[in-house]
């Protein structure tokens, strides 16, 4: 009888919590959890995110709800949901796995970065408050290693939420193994010849977007790149003071002969703004007075010139 009882009350607490599940539709735009939930029902089968009873613990949930979920920092797929847990639950994060190396995975996320407020809003009934950070409502990748997945900042690894129904994983689960062996043989795809998830090969791609053809055809070390640029037709500029939208702005440090390349967003008078990613992918907006770039920085970078997005 006791049995029947405990089944019965477990019924109407699953009913109850699946019944009154919100949709993330009702998420607001910009939070990392909607972007991922959009994100993960392009690919997943029916019937999709159906697991936010409340706005945290989404690998537990998702497993209750008959997902596959992992625990293991290498047990990545792409598609799938990778959530962290902060210091209570309105400061988790998800987002979505688009690629798998042999040392890290490649994540793509919303409301990555600096915080610069808080936004409350209401879901599933209950009052939230989400830190905003500089990537709200701003679609960034970022290449994150296995050994720092589980030391994000302040919050914790969860795991990973599949696109994969757990009554379909028990039917042939060998179709679903992953092996160590060969995640450790990945070798990284190219884009004309440069690491694709090179921090670089971002300002290269959103350069190929706004010049003409053939775009990027120029390849060696990266303070070279203003004269094998010019030799393959583009215009060039040494002067500071000469930038174009779209422009590639490359600084060098004379001394470690480290360069640093972003592309030219904005230009205002004397400032012009630049968009860069840092080695981890992390996006990086920084404003320069036009008139002071032939001046090293604090960190020893000195102006070495602009390929602009035109053909000479």
């Amino acid at each position: 009888m006791l049995k029947k009882l405990l089944l019965t009350l477990l019924l109407i607490f699953s009913f109850n919590s699946l019944a009154f599940a919100g949709d993330w539709h009702e998420l607001p735009d910009g939070i990392c959890a909607k972007y991922a939930a959009q994100e993960f029902e392009q690919i997943a089968p029916s019937p999709g995110v159906n697991w936010l009873n409340k706005n945290s613990f989404w690998v537990e949930q998702a497993h209750e709800a008959g997902w596959v979920t992992k625990a293991d920092v290498h047990d990545a797929m792409e598609g799938a949901i990778v959530e962290w847990e902060g210091l209570n639950q309105d400061e988790g994060h998800v987002a979505i796995v688009r690629k798998i190396l042999a040392d890290r995975i490649i994540v793509e996320e919303q409301n990555s970065g600096n915080p610069v407020g808080i936004k409350s809003y209401t879901f599933g009934g209950r009052q939230h408050k989400s830190t905003v950070t500089e990537g709200w409502g701003k679609t960034t990748q970022r290449a994150i290693p296995y050994s720092a997945l589980i030391n994000m900042d302040t919050k914790k690894f969860m795991g990973y939420i599949w696109p994969v129904r757990q009554a379909d994983y028990d039917k042939n689960p060998s179709q679903y193994a992953i092996s160590l062996t060969s995640q450790a043989e990945i070798q990284e795809p190219r884009y004309k010849g440069f690491k694709e998830y090179w921090f670089i090969t971002y300002v290269l791609k959103e350069f190929d977007k706004i010049a003409p053809a053939p775009g990027v055809n120029w390849h060696g070390a990266t303070e070279t790149w203003i004269t094998s640029a010019q030799k393959n037709g583009w215009a060039t500029t040494t002067d500071p003071m000469s930038p174009q939208l779209g422009a590639l702005m490359i600084r060098i440090n004379p001394t470690t002969k480290n360069a640093k390349v972003g592309i030219v967003r904005a230009i205002k008078n004397n400032t012009i703004t630049i968009d860069s990613r840092k080695t981890s992918l992390y996006p990086i907006s920084q404003s320069f007075v036009l008139n002071e770039l032939s001046a090293p920085d604090k960190d020893g970078f000195i102006f070495l010139g602009y390929i602009l997005p035109t053909r000479s």
